[in-house]
């Protein structure tokens, strides 16, 4: 291909993808070939984020944003900060839908585990939890300040100066805190007028789109048309509503019609959080759930699904508890637990008599507890060893009864269903962690491992451009994330530098904060943000992202 045919190509393409900004007299070289970026990324393979085959390419860059693409050779050096693909793949940075970052997004404005990933974009606010309108009240530092209150949510974000760009998901659960705590009914009518309000005023400040998570409490108190009726807010708005099903198992086909339902009285828009199918006796229900999802989409629906490349999830221990004991929030339930006696024993029974039976596949991974770190990586069966030869069920209560829920991984699901969700070409990658510090201590190897696990998996039934479209591109288009995701004139540059043959996960339960190998150095809005190197200068140059 002639250096014509190639920009032409370059351009129409950009052309024609939604929310690109070409500015006029940029989308080339001059005769001279000189350019006015101030970086300039040379002999690089170039997977523009669109799906496209990839192509060698130079890439410049001026201020934020992407200001010409061209074959290489093209430019002069001597007017730019040159930084030497030799040979790598350039990719657009990428967008992790799926997180719990809210507070983190203002403690750890480094956000290394995104960053050693290549992730360069954490939309926050996921399964109906927004620590703005909940988890802020009890905030020992300046997020107490932002209590209720979205924007000043975002302002405190942005103060911060986070090292990747955030938007954030308005929560469905915390928005029943804020208005009515815990209570295990139907909200009256000026209950479900102030939590409209509340939705509405974070959407009009930028808000990326409306999340539950009816598994949890309180939003399993919730019932569809209650859901339904704040969803119906979404209209006209093109935003998602992101949700964490009711079930993942037993009843995953009628959760995943509910969220279908709920999705309709919104804007037709529905993101699937963490697509799986849990305990064996739940496997054989993905093929109706993928076939009820391509008739949503065939009917008009707009639904993606994302997916950590796990078969280990991970929440609260708490939630392993059985009824009537999973009706009790978590601080009650940790808080009794340690002052009575009898009510301990109850539970050990429930666990025993109505609790799960694969104990030696729940793993302690985390716990703001520090006597328990010796437990991290465990299994209940074996920390009741470790304890003094309890029970597993006892082991659960005694780490419950500590007075805060440890946080736990659960293996209940199946290799293979995890392989053919992650081959779908509308699954998306997500980690459903919280930004977490390289110094960080235990946890599940998600939070520093999900994207470059992602690619590996996926692209063995896909090509590489394709993968790295449903990490780019597809995932800021279905988030309304403009001027991202995509490499063209235009554009912001947020890019990853990657030996692809390298990029692989190096994370596991043992060693969770692991970094990956092949991100050679990923870009923030033009900015070098990370690199292996200790020795090479960084910047925080993430921006908050207000979606309207």
């Amino acid at each position: 291909m002639n250096r014509r045919d190639f920009l032409k190509n370059t351009l129409t393409f950009a052309a024609l993808m939604p929310f690109a900004k070409l500015a006029a007299g940029t989308s080339g070289a001059g005769s001279s070939g000189n350019v006015s970026g101030e970086l300039l990324f040379t002999d690089v393979q170039l997977y523009d984020g669109t799906g496209k085959a990839p192509f060698a390419a130079e890439v410049a860059v001026k201020g934020d944003k992407i200001v010409s693409i061209a074959p290489p050779g093209t430019f002069s050096k001597t007017t730019c900060t040159v930084v030497e693909g030799k040979g790598r793949a350039l990719v657009p940075g990428f967008v992790d839908v799926h997180t719990h970052s809210d507070a983190a997004l203002y403690r750890i404005p480094g956000a290394d585990s995104k960053l050693m990933q290549g992730v360069t974009t954490d939309i926050s606010g996921n399964c109906g939890t927004s620590f703005y309108l909940a988890g802020a009240k009890s905030a020992k530092d300046e997020l107490r300040k932002v209590y209720g209150n979205f924007k000043a949510y975002l302002d405190l974000v942005e103060k911060a100066s986070p090292a990747v760009n955030a938007a954030h998901l308005c929560g469905h659960n915390s928005l029943r805190i804020h208005v009515m705590g815990y209570e295990d009914r139907r909200p009256t009518r000026e209950e479900m007028r102030r939590m409209k309000e509340l939705l509405s005023d974070a959407l009009a400040n930028g808000a990326a789109g409306f999340s539950s998570g009816l598994y949890y409490l309180p939003g399993k108190f919730a019932d569809t048309e209650e859901v339904k009726a704040l969803a119906s807010l979404l209209k006209g708005t093109g935003k998602p509503y992101a949700t964490h099903m009711r079930s993942e198992s037993d009843t995953l086909l009628e959760a995943l019609e509910e969220a279908i339902q709920i999705a309709r009285a919104g804007d037709n828009n529905l993101e699937v959080s963490h697509f799986k199918t849990c305990f064996q006796r739940n496997w054989n229900k993905l093929d109706r759930a993928f076939s009820m999802i391509e008739e949503a989409r065939e009917n008009g629906m707009n639904i993606l699904a994302d997916r950590y490349p796990y078969v280990y999830s991970s929440t609260s221990l708490r939630s392993v508890v059985p009824p009537p004991f999973d009706k009790i929030n978590a601080s009650a339930l940790c808080g009794r637990l340690k002052k009575d006696a009898s009510y301990r024993a109850a539970l050990a029974e429930a666990l025993r008599t109505k609790g799960r039976k694969d104990m030696d596949r729940v793993l302690l991974v985390s716990s703001p507890i520090a006597s328990h770190r010796p437990y991290y990586a465990k299994s209940m069966v074996e920390i009741g060893q470790m304890m003094g030869g309890i029970s597993p069920q006892e082991a659960v209560v005694k780490l419950l009864a500590s007075g805060r829920a440890p946080s736990a991984a659960f293996g209940s699901m199946n290799e293979r269903n995890m392989e053919r969700i992650l081959e779908n070409p509308y699954v998306v990658c997500c980690s459903d962690s919280s930004i977490r510090s390289r110094n960080s201590r235990g946890g599940h190897p998600r939070a520093f491992g999900s994207f470059p696990l992602f690619f590996r998996i996926a692209s063995k039934s896909c090509s590489y451009a394709e993968v790295i479209r449903r990490m780019t591109s597809l995932p800021a288009s279905k988030f309304n994330i403009r001027g991202r995701g995509v490499i063209s004139p235009g554009y912001f540059a947020d890019l990853v530098l990657l030996d692809l043959d390298k990029f692989d996960s190096k994370a596991d339960f043992s060693a969770a904060t692991k970094a990956p190998t092949g991100v050679e150095r990923v870009y923030v809005n033009g900015q070098l943000s990370y690199c292996p190197d200790p020795e090479v200068k960084t910047v925080r140059a993430g921006r908050v992202l207000r979606i309207r």
